[in-house]
């Protein structure tokens, strides 16, 4: 059950970032073998003086994963991640900065605050 959260600058259209959306949330869903209902995604999208990254990137995303995923797992993601971004935006793969930020399950609070390690 990710969590994933994608922040760039307002100077990209709507559409642009509706895009993102659904790619980044395809290329997770297929990598974590994840349901279609399993979306908890979001879109930020903020007026440039209020954004800014290190140079040369232009979009940030933060995946907020349950902790216990393979390295390669990580290097698939990011690795599809930017690809389908590069194929199918004009973000380039060097102007992609990705995060993940793991989390034991006993910190993740579901289905009206139980912790996601009690539901398993």
């Amino acid at each position: 059950m990710p969590a994933i959260k994608i922040e760039m600058g307002n100077k990209w259209k709507v559409e642009t970032a509706v895009a993102v959306k659904n790619i980044v949330m395809n290329v997770v869903k297929n990598e974590l073998s994840l349901k279609s209902s399993e979306r908890n995604i979001r879109v930020l999208r903020y007026d440039q003086d209020l954004f800014e990254l290190q140079d040369d990137y232009e979009i940030f995303i933060e995946l907020q994963l349950e902790s216990g995923r393979s390295a390669e797992l990580k290097r698939q993601l990011y690795k599809n991640i930017v690809n389908a971004l590069d194929e199918k935006t004009l973000f380039q793969k060097e102007n992609i900065l990705i995060f993940i930020n793991e989390q034991p399950p006993e910190n993740w609070g579901v289905k009206g605050g139980i912790p996601l390690s009690d539901v398993k």
